[in-house]
């Protein structure tokens, strides 16, 4: 077993946690085992995706030692919108 970290936001914060990993563990038996949506309670396991390092992955990628896992939202808004409207608001 092995520690991993894993990043996700809360109200518009980053947060981390770490947990521990056992060999050859792949992102969905992960999400199974530590039944992320305790933690993220709003989560649909259809519309997040997990990524490593800035790059999604898919359920079936097995996890290695010093990967840091990361949550992504679903986007709702398009980025530059986003931008324009807290350059707008400031």
């Amino acid at each position: 077993m092995f520690d991993i970290l894993f990043y996700f936001t809360d109200s518009d914060k980053v947060k981390s946690m770490v947990f521990k990993v056992k060999r050859g563990c792949t992102i969905n038996e992960f999400i199974l085992i530590n039944n992320l949506s305790v933690f993220i309670p709003e989560m649909n396991y259809n519309d997040y995706k997990i990524g490593v390092f800035g790059k999604i992955k898919k359920p079936d990628y097995v996890i290695k030692e010093n990967d840091r896992l990361e949550l992504y939202e679903p986007i709702t808004i398009d980025p530059k919108v986003r931008r324009k409207n807290i350059a707008t608001n400031k």
